[in-house]
């Protein structure tokens, strides 16, 4: 019996045993989030399992209940039953515009995205949510294709529900967001800390918050943060600091390094696994002035310590993880065009930041991310460091980095520029052209591609791609272009421009 299957029958049997029940109460039963709970109390529905009511919110029980009763009572004439068929379907449409309102007040999503989460077919999910559209309570992007609510649905206010289940998921521990924020959801955790997707409890927006423990790391992604403003580049906000006690449960390394977003793990890649070190005299450290002894008196005590929030944008748009996996699983179309504007504003961004002299470290599509109007953001400032000293010097590299995307230098531990960013960028832009279906094959294909052997068939598709990745995929860091030089070059060739950009869809 698969999982799915084994989960609806412990809720038919909860039924069965304790009667009526929201949503609520099953999924706090089980364990699992609201959305899981729904989408198999509609597997139970269509299979005609379970029944919700009119009630708001709605009420399950089982179906075998609801037709002993209906057995007790007189048959009603042909005409009543049809006038009752369409008065309840009426109340099912309501409902099911409430569950999508509920949905879409955590941020804007994509009809697939919403369908799972209710349990429907996307077909029938698509057809509501045209119909809400045309009563002009949410709307679509027609580049992203991404749903969201229109401004008199957005800035409603949480239910008191939703409020109490935030807090209970969070508990004390994230006591530097409960004054300003709604927490909606957690979109990563890992050794560095949490990021949370969050809603202003005064603008009403959406935003992300990353909080990790205050170190020179983390001190020194904001500074960096602070200082690059360009429309490829995620967005920062502001920052603030909170003293917390340590508990058992609370992150207990120190590292700064983390994603602005929520990442996924790739099929054949490795995770980051260096131990991202807490000492004051790295180098790799000193992206600004050293860290002040006002911060070193806020850093880690016995039995506290202070956790750093960063506040940025929130990119409803998804990663380019998920953009090329939508290709490679789900066989979503993709123009050469498309892909080649995406990768022409991650150049672009790319070239911004070797421009202020500094190297992101760890670019790969998991730290590309999509803005709601499908424009390219570069994220995840968590290993950037100068590219020189004041002085005009070299500074000694550490190989810290997700090891499948390092350029050779950088996984040797040698010396290296801002040319070690260009070597993943060739990985990237190969996998946004080129179908890898399954992990088997991309464990295989990974490490002749890094050798500069790519498949056979590239090139007959893409000849002039091919000259420009393998000339990025150069093991001598000498012979790879610059941002600059690539941005020009995809200009020459493909004719690309900003103002054909704006026009892209995702």
């Amino acid at each position: 019996m698969s999982a799915d299957s084994e989960m609806e029958r412990k809720i038919v049997d909860f039924l069965r045993q304790n009667g009526k029940s929201t949503v609520l109460i099953i999924f706090k039963e089980f364990g699992i989030n609201r959305s899981t709970a729904n989408r198999h109390l509609y597997t139970l529905e269509r299979s005609k399992q379970v029944f919700r009511t009119n009630e708001n919110p709605p009420v399950w029980d089982l179906m075998e209940k609801k037709k002993n009763e209906i057995k007790h009572t007189i048959k009603p004439e042909k005409k009543s039953v049809t006038r009752e068929t369409r008065e309840t379907r009426e109340t099912r449409d309501s409902c099911e515009e409430k569950h999508v309102t509920d949905l879409l007040k955590s941020g804007g999503l994509k009809a697939c995205h919403i369908a799972k989460s209710l349990g429907l077919p996307t077909k029938n999910t698509k057809k509501q949510l045209y119909i809400m559209e045309e009563k002009g309570k949410i709307q679509k992007c027609s580049k992203t294709s991404i749903w969201t609510l229109n401004d008199e649905e957005s800035n409603e206010s949480y239910s008191q529900e939703s409020s109490c289940s935030s807090d209970h998921r969070l508990g004390s521990s994230n006591s530097g967001l409960s004054q300003s924020f709604n927490v909606i959801t957690e979109l990563g955790k890992g050794g560095f800390g949490c990021v949370y997707k969050v809603k202003h409890k005064f603008d009403g927006k959406i935003y992300a918050v990353k909080k990790v423990v205050l170190t020179g790391k983390a001190d020194s992604e904001v500074k960096a943060l602070a200082r690059v403003d360009h429309p490829n580049i995620v967005r920062y906000i502001t920052c603030w600091s909170d003293s917390e006690t340590c508990t058992s449960n609370q992150v207990s390394n120190t590292s700064g390094s983390s994603s602005d977003v929520v990442t996924f793990d790739r099929s054949g890649c490795e995770e980051n696994d260096d131990d991202d070190d807490d000492d004051d005299d790295d180098d790799d450290d000193d992206v600004s002035d050293e860290v002040t002894s006002g911060m070193e008196s806020l850093r880690v005590t016995e039995d506290s310590r202070t956790y750093l929030f960063i506040q940025m944008e929130f990119c409803e748009g998804g990663t380019l993880t998920t953009w090329i996996n939508d290709r490679n699983f789900r066989e979503i179309k993709r123009t050469t065009m498309d892909i080649h504007q995406i990768f022409y504003e991650i150049i672009c961004g790319v070239e911004y930041i070797h421009s202020n002299n500094l190297i992101h470290r760890d670019l790969k599509p998991d730290n590309i991310l999509f803005g709601s109007d499908g424009q390219v953001k570069i994220g995840d400032f968590g290993l950037v460091v100068h590219q020189t000293t004041d002085s005009g010097d070299p500074i000694e590299r550490s190989n810290k980095g997700t090891p499948p995307y390092m350029s050779p230098e950088q996984k040797n531990g040698t010396n290296y520029d801002e040319k070690t960013d260009i070597f993943p960028l060739g990985l990237v832009w190969f996998e946004m052209l080129w179908k890898i279906s399954t992990g088997r094959e991309r464990a295989k294909l990974w490490p002749d591609l890094r050798n500069q052997r790519l498949p056979e068939g590239f090139c007959d598709s893409h000849p002039t791609e091919n000259i420009f990745i393998k000339e990025m995929l150069s093991s001598t860091p000498e012979d790879r272009p610059r941002a600059k030089d690539i941005k020009e070059k995809l200009e020459m060739f493909f004719s690309l421009n900003q103002n054909l950009l704006s026009q892209k869809t995702i």
